[in-house]
């Protein structure tokens, strides 16, 4: 797998994953009405799993690319280490923006969790 499909895949993550996050601000106080007290605690979760997932699995690519990368550093001639450090800038600071949305994914989830608990 070349590393341009590679990082389609992983900026395709990040974009679900930010997709996500702003369903679960938007819609994770969304009631049905049943007639029963309503609770949304099943569609909290459920979001919440879903982002969880989703972010393990940015995280997992974000460090297999920069090993990907690590490797290749080592075994390539003193030419092409000029070349990968060009590249290896950019996906680190890839993978630093992943890690960052995935904590600010994290905080917009506490502070909508905790203004919730409290009204």
């Amino acid at each position: 797998m070349s590393i341009k499909r590679l990082s389609k895949i992983v900026v395709a993550l990040v974009l679900i994953a930010t997709i996500l996050s702003a369903v679960s601000v938007v819609f994770g106080d969304v009631t049905i009405p049943t007639g029963k007290a309503p609770t949304d605690a099943g569609l909290t979760n459920t979001v919440s799993n879903v982002i969880g997932i989703v972010q393990f699995i940015c995280y997992a690519a974000a460090v297999i690319l920069i090993v990907i990368l690590g490797v290749k550093f080592m075994t390539a001639s003193p030419d092409g280490k000029a070349e990968i450090k060009k590249s290896a800038i950019i996906y680190v600071v890839g993978a630093v923006l992943v890690f960052a949305a995935g904590l600010l994914l994290n905080l917009i989830k506490n502070v909508a969790n905790s203004t919730v608990k409290q009204d």
